[in-house]
């Protein structure tokens, strides 16, 4: 029925219109792309170009054309923050009930005979952005569940796919692995590459390049990632902080006047680090230098049930010890607020009306049990009520399971790269103290 909406949406007069404001590079993609699905060739395309160069834009103008002559067209991203830039579009793991443990050998959670399978069957087009953040089995295992269900050896049961996004910016991520497991995560090392057909975009559409300043870079983008020497000169242009306050002022001005950050300017701005550890002393380093009274929230740890009746893990680990863990993905234990301060959402509550992860909220109330927030992501601007949930942690980074129930939101004056990833503002800080693997530069456009 959701689809079927899609459909009906973009029979609208005025819902093709964008085909003509494509350039050269995407219209030749877009005409290649819409062909394979017209004829039913099933091709796989990796739509590759830099920040900036309109995927996103085409994505929407291929998927729309297709929706209007009456084809399912399934929209997913690697991120939930990257989904709301697609229309209709969803994470891949929710779409495809891609395991959380992958394996090499792994098959989608959802039988042959389920809705789930017959959508599929009737669907025309995938279109899968921000792949290159995703590990290269979780392609491998819906390539081998759409076979599957499709009754088809083509790769991925005959279905037109485009797999889209910039292996210069975020890979997968490997914990505690080198640069040869990160890259044998990649797709290039996928036994599906060799049958991709790579389209290409260039021109960079967020920069006017009539201009000089914004021509001079966009070819200094272009730069990273493939400069063989691996070094890179920042232009002068580019502000050089001595220091975390200095940061902190450049990107937020007037952080310490009560009445001067609002939502817009909040859209508008933010620093980007590669460890978990800076992002938390930056944001710490922010939400106190802003003015306001402090809220305080503590969370309630345990161990999971089945550690729980175990007395020689519960003796090894308690509460104390939980309390002083800080796991990435899950909120702290003591969460501080002010009224004001950017938030960022850490699941997926509601993706349908836009609550997933990654997404990005100021908080408007504190209250005992709910905290209100206004949506920053976006043209949304809603007003959203979050409670206390519980959450355990996605990865085994350690010897036992634990539960933190708490509001499931971090602060957001800084993110981790990877948050980043599909997002554009006008103001961007990077923290460039401790060195990482992925393009910074080039995901801040």
């Amino acid at each position: 029925m959701e689809h079927q909406q899609f459909i009906f949406d973009a029979q609208h007069p005025n819902a093709n219109t964008n085909a003509e404001l494509l350039n050269d590079e995407q219209s030749a993609a877009y005409t290649t792309i819409v062909t394979s699905v017209f004829e039913n060739k099933g091709t796989t395309f990796f739509l590759n170009g830099g920040a900036g160069t309109g995927k996103t834009f085409l994505y929407n103008t291929v998927a729309t054309k297709c929706r209007s002559l009456g084809h399912i067209v399934v929209c997913v991203a690697s991120s939930g923050i990257a989904s709301l830039l697609l229309i209709g579009g969803r994470t891949a793991h929710s779409t495809f009930s891609i395991p959380l443990d992958v394996l090499e050998n792994s098959f989608c959670s959802f039988s042959k005979q389920s809705l789930q399978a017959e959508l599929f069957r009737n669907t025309k087009l995938i279109i899968w952005y921000e792949v290159p953040m995703q590990h290269r089995y979780c392609v491998e295992a819906v390539n081998r569940t759409l076979q599957d269900i499709c009754d088809n050896t083509k790769p991925f049961g005959g279905i037109t796919v485009i797999l889209g996004g910039d292996f210069r910016q975020i890979l997968p991520v490997i914990p505690k692995g080198v640069r040869e497991q990160i890259v044998g995560a990649s797709l290039r090392r996928s036994v599906l590459w060799d049958d991709i057909q790579i389209l290409t975009l260039m021109v960079n559409m967020h920069l006017n390049n009539t201009n000089l300043a914004n021509s001079s870079f966009a070819e200094f983008l272009k730069e990273i990632g493939t400069n063989p020497q691996e070094t890179v000169e920042l232009p002068s242009t580019i502000r050089k902080c001595r220091n975390l306050t200095e940061l902190l002022f450049t990107v937020y001005p007037q952080l310490d006047v009560a009445g001067t950050v609002t939502s817009t300017f909040l859209t508008e701005c933010t620093i980007l680090s590669a460890r978990n550890d800076d992002v938390s002393a930056i944001n710490i380093a922010a939400l106190n230098a802003f003015p306001g009274d402090v809220t305080s929230y503590f969370a309630a740890d345990k161990m999971s049930n089945d550690d729980e009746h175990d007395r020689t893990i519960t003796n090894r680990y308690p509460p104390e010890f939980l309390n002083s863990l800080n796991p990435s993905g899950l909120p702290p234990f003591k969460l501080v607020l002010k009224i004001g301060c950017p938030t960022m959402l850490l699941r997926n509550i509601a993706p349908k009306t836009g609550l997933c992860n990654g997404m990005q909220l100021m908080v408007v109330r504190c209250g005992a049990r709910v905290i209100e927030a206004q949506i920053l992501t976006g043209d949304n601007g809603n007003l959203v009520f979050i409670s206390r949930i519980s959450l355990t942690p996605s990865s085994s980074e350690f010897p036992f399971e634990m539960t933190r129930r708490q509001f499931p939101i971090r602060l957001a004056y800084a993110m981790i790269i990877n948050k980043s990833q599909g997002q554009s503002v006008k103001f961007v800080g990077v923290d460039l103290r401790t060195p990482h693997q992925s393009s910074v530069m080039d995901n801040c456009t």
